[in-house]
């Protein structure tokens, strides 16, 4: 009796160490699942290829479906920088029933938190018990650059043409995509945009401003040509904003001066092109009065107000300024 009880004693021992051990194996097993097989790690995964730069490897990720527009954003320095902001990463399972599952990945971006959202569904298993997912389809972004005038900008560093002063780009998402442009005589302040989710639409409208350069550049041509206007010894320039009306006779030369040179405001047209602003300024002129009754000659001298129209032409590092007299 003593010999049976032993035995039904070791078989017990035995008996929950096997159930001990299946159901080590059944934890094993589902967290084994869950972060090495589970659909959070292809997101994970997917993040990582995305600060990599491999745009190769996430469009293969992803199961991206990819826009017909410009690819100059899906690999390399581009990429890489879209996914330099993304911080304080944290994937989590929104829903799975086997047959599908959603992941959500919350980040933040220049301190703003975000969320993106993807599916998955499994595709084969490993061993018997692991399960492989795969994302769906995922129709990628696209993001929209305009710059009237341009023909090409700056996008996350890396110079892109812009037919016709736009173009379209396809992207990767979660990503931030920042266009700029600066060049001799026309720059544009950096605008940055967040891409969230698939098939998101985006757009980044450039504003140009004209460079100190510019700005030097069309005093100087307005300035050449007033002083020119200064030098023609006459009560009316030829070509010129500011002129005299005097009914007597002039004895001698006709003095001008510029008093005030405008200051024009330079702005950009909405089809790239350039205007400025009529301005203002005065010239002097100073001649001697012949009176033909008495003979006397009188220095006359006057403030002439005047009002300076001209029409500005940029093209690459050409500077046209075409005053209208």
């Amino acid at each position: 009796m003593e010999s049976n009880a032993r035995v039904l004693k070791a078989l017990g021992a035995w008996l929950f160490l096997v159930l001990l051990g299946m159901a080590a194996a059944v934890v094993t097993i589902a967290l084994v699942n869950k972060y090495l097989y589970g659909p959070e790690t292809d997101v994970r995964a997917y993040f990582q290829e995305l600060r990599d730069g491999d745009g190769g490897q996430a469009l293969g990720l992803l199961n991206a479906r990819v826009p017909d527009a410009n690819a100059a954003m899906l690999d390399g320095d581009p990429l890489e920088a879209s996914a330099e902001e993304l911080e304080d990463v944290e994937v989590s399972t929104v829903s799975n029933d086997g047959e599908r599952a959603v992941v959500r990945a919350d980040y933040s971006v220049g301190g703003t938190r975000h969320s993106s959202e993807f599916s998955l569904h499994p595709v084969d298993t490993q061993w018997g018990f692991f399960t492989v997912w795969a994302f769906d389809e995922t129709p990628l972004p696209t993001l929209t650059v305009a710059l009237p005038g341009v023909t090409s900008v700056d996008i996350n560093g890396m110079s892109v043409a812009l037919p016709e002063s736009s173009g379209e780009f396809s992207a990767f998402f979660p990503g931030t995509y920042t266009a700029s442009y600066t060049s001799e005589f026309l720059e544009a302040e950096p605008v940055s945009t967040v891409l969230t989710g698939p098939g998101q639409e985006a757009e980044i409208a450039l504003e140009p401003r004209p460079t100190t350069a510019l700005e030097e550049e069309v005093d100087r041509r307005l300035k050449e040509h007033l002083d020119g206007c200064a030098e023609q010894s006459t009560l009316f320039p030829t070509g010129c904003p500011f002129s005299y009306e005097f009914d007597g006779r002039v004895q001698g030369d006709v003095e001008w001066t510029i008093e005030s040179y405008p200051d024009p405001r330079i702005e950009a047209g909405a089809e790239g092109g350039w205007s400025l602003e009529p301005s203002r300024g005065t010239a002097r002129i100073a001649f001697d009065s012949l009176d033909l009754f008495t003979g006397d000659v009188e220095r006359l001298e006057r403030t002439v107000p005047f009002e300076l129209a001209a029409e500005l032409a940029v093209d690459g590092s050409t500077v046209r300024v075409t005053p209208r007299g």
